[in-house]
Order: structure tokens, then C-alpha cells, then sequence
């Protein structure tokens, strides 16, 4: 099989979930919505675009953390220029409002995309010479080194490729030591909410997901 390896490292990057209101977090790890957000990008789709969706569902998706990074808050103010800001019942609630923005700092994670050859070369062709710059989940996120798109057959299957795979520039001392992995999974045991339903209005549904931690499982050099 076909499969698409992404080098998602960056000073900053943030992956939200669950984010619907002030608060805005970040996940653990990528995820399936931000990654596909990326290509899109580098493909020239605006966001709301209804091709997002169905580029989701062509796609399987798994996730290698090299090194998970620590979470850091920034403390973020927005202010309104029309007035004060509404709460859920209709009432102002100010004209500043506090939104705590959560950031995976230092971190570094290998994503795994398989999906139809068509697909995956143009995918790979558009990350090469992006329409515009891919960003890791935030605008205010840019990699901190070249995507580095990579086309292989190489892989019986995703899991396959993210036991084996390793980028040959990366030192042992700045990768983790255990196998860190999350695997898109019909059958899996945990439940993403982020894979795209409706683009234009930000709709998402759950996908099945596993996690493949083993201690001391990071692949060899």
C-alpha cells in the first residue's frame, strides 16, 4: 500500500477538539480535521470548502508522537470593535473577553496518511509547492522545518509504517524512547471527534481510534 509520512515539528503548535467557546485546547496529539485543514491549504481549498470533507473520507489516518512536547497557555485577550460581546443568552458580557489558548510547545509528530494513489500524489505534489503556507493546527503555527512529504510502498499498513519509519536526521536524544502511537481504527476502542462531516459550518462526528504505546518500542535508527 501507499502511504503519505508528514514531519509535523514546530516551536508551537495547537490541535483543538474541543474547543467551543472561550477556552480554546489543544489535543495530545494531531488531529484528523488539523492534518487535512494542512493539505487543504497547501491544495489551494479555502476553508468551508466542501472537497475537505470528501478528502477526509478518502484518507486513514495515524499519528507517531517523536517528542510529545509540553502544553503552555497563553493568555489571550479579544477585544470588540462593535460593541460589547454577547453570552448564550443574548446579554452583553463586556467589550474585552479573556480566551486561554493552549499550545503544545517543542513538540514533533510523524504523521501517516493511506488513501487512493491519486490522492496521495497530489497531496504530496501540493506539499512540495504548497498554494499557501501549511500551518500545524494555528496560523500562528508554522513547522519549524520542511514538511518533508514522503510517497513510499515501502508498508504493509499504517502501523506497519509508524513501527518502522524514522527520520535519519533526528538524534535519539531528541526523540522519545517509547513508542507513542494513535491509529485510525474501525474496530478501535477510542473515539476522535474530528473527523469533517460539513467544512462550511465547522460540523464534525467521531472516528474510531487506537493507541499503540509500547515502552522502549521507538524504532531503531
Amino acid at each position: 500500500m501507499k502511504v503519505l509520512i508528514l514531519r509535523l515539528e514546530g516551536a508551537l503548535q495547537s490541535w483543538g477538539e474541543r474547543s467551543h467557546w472561550d477556552h480554546r485546547d489543544t489535543a495530545a496529539f494531531p488531529t484528523k480535521s488539523g492534518v487535512v485543514g494542512l493539505l487543504g491549504c497547501a491544495l489551494g481549498l479555502e476553508r468551508g470548502d466542501a472537497r475537505l470533507a470528501k478528502l477526509a473520507d478518502a484518507l486513514a489516518f495515524a499519528v507517531r508522537a517523536d517528542r510529545r512536547g509540553t502544553v503552555t497557555t497563553d493568555y489571550h485577550t479579544v477585544q470588540s470593535r462593535r460593541g460589547k460581546f454577547l453570552n448564550t443568552q443574548g446579554k452583553p458580557r463586556g467589550d474585552t473577553i479573556v480566551t486561554p489558548r493552549e499550545y503544545l510547545e517543542d513538540a514533533c509528530f510523524t504523521a501517516f496518511l493511506s488513501g487512493p494513489e491519486d490522492v496521495l500524489l497530489a497531496c504530496a505534489d501540493a506539499l512540495r509547492s504548497p498554494v499557501w503556507v501549511p500551518c500545524l493546527g494555528r496560523r500562528s503555527c508554522p513547522p519549524a522545518s520542511p514538511l518533508l512529504p514522503y510517497l513510499t510502498e515501502a508498508y504493509d499498513s499504517l502501523e506497519d509504517a509508524a513501527r518502522r519509519f524514522r527520520w535519519k536526521d533526528m538524534g535519539s536524544a531528541r526523540t522519545e524512547k517509547d513508542l507513542y502511537c494513535e491509529i485510525e481504527d474501525a474496530l478501535g476502542t477510542r473515539t476522535r471527534s474530528d473527523q469533517p462531516l460539513d467544512a462550511s459550518r465547522d460540523r464534525y462526528v467521531p472516528r474510531r481510534v487506537r493507541l499503540l504505546y509500547e515502552t522502549g518500542g521507538y524504532p531503531c535508527s
